[in-house]
């Protein structure tokens, strides 16, 4: 529990730094957000007037004091370009996020942790080899180029995968969208099992050598039952840092990806914000994705207490 309270403390620390971070570095990027109102028959005075109503003529410390008292009541401000509320904006776009996002990390899941174990377990054999090469492409392979190319080839080539969207227009029903995560899904899934695939990997010829596994062997356990009962459970725990870290993905999404593919998640709601130089999305999105951060470690610390007796123990 002292551990608990410890890393929420630190949580809030983190993120009151990470917003004043933010926040200068997005006031002091390039660009001018009163341009976005500006029109060819205003007048100085009356962009100056402009100017002052959104606050930009405070220093720059009152602005983000405001803008800390607004975000402590649930208040993200409004877009610059649509005058529509951040949060309503961010909340639309996750539920697409979350379909692709977490889709693709439960796949990458699925796949990774078997296969991590049995090449670890069979090292330098032929399914080593062979996983081993595909994640280093995976792992290397710009995510922008696989999606184009998987979109020639099922989308243009062959004709027989939706490349864009989530939806045809006019169907909204669940087989539609599955053939339309197909493509993105891969993209993401591939990338994800190269990484994933690897720490497991590596885990378990860690494991392999530990005293345990000869103990159990002595005893006459069946190599599937050390593999799955006792180096499981303690290869598997630096992929609970891992999909810790992956919950920023919900709400940041795969940017690249989700612009490849035109998928309306706040990935690409994120670009769409920093090209409009639309600051109050900016930083909505940004905050977000540094609390899922947050949270995200904090899950990983307390499943960490729950796989593993030792830090349990400890605490």
């Amino acid at each position: 529990m002292k551990r608990i309270i410890s890393k929420l403390t630190q949580s809030v620390v983190i993120m009151f730094l990470v917003s004043i971070l933010c926040f200068a570095l997005i006031k002091m990027a390039p660009g001018d957000p009163v341009l976005t109102y500006v029109q060819p028959n205003m007048s100085e005075s009356y962009i100056e007037t402009l100017r002052e109503s959104l606050g930009l003529n405070k220093p720059l410390y009152v602005q983000y004091l405001i803008w800390l008292q607004k975000i402590l009541h649930g208040d993200f401000g409004y877009s610059l370009v649509n005058t529509r509320p951040v949060l309503g904006q961010i909340l639309e776009r996750i539920p697409a996020t979350l379909i692709l996002m977490g889709t693709s990390l439960v796949l990458a899941t699925l796949i990774s942790i078997p296969l991590g174990l049995f090449t670890g377990k069979y090292k330098n054999g032929i399914l080593d080899k062979i996983t081993s090469v595909l994640s280093y492409v995976g792992i290397s392979i710009p995510t922008f180029w696989f999606g184009i190319l998987l979109i020639y080839l099922f989308g243009v080539y062959l004709g027989v995968l939706p490349s864009i969207g989530m939806h045809t227009p006019g169907d909204t029903s669940i087989g539609d969208l599955i053939l339309h995560l197909i493509l993105p899904c891969t993209v993401m899934t591939f990338v994800n099992v190269a990484q994933f695939t690897r720490y497991v990997r590596s885990s378990t010829i860690t494991e392999m050598s530990s005293d345990y596994v000869m103990v159990q062997t002595a005893y006459g356990m069946s190599e599937s039952g050390i593999l799955f009962k006792h180096v499981l459970k303690n290869a598997i725990l630096p992929m609970i840092t891992v999909l810790g870290m992956s919950l920023q993905s919900l709400v940041s999404g795969a940017m690249i990806c989700e612009q490849v593919f035109s998928w309306p998640g706040t990935g690409q709601l994120a670009v769409t914000a920093v090209t409009t130089f639309d600051y109050p999305l900016i930083m909505g999105i940004t905050m977000l994705t540094a609390l899922l951060i947050v949270l995200g470690n904090l899950l990983a610390d307390i499943l960490y207490s729950i796989v593993d007796p030792r830090i349990r123990n400890a605490v």
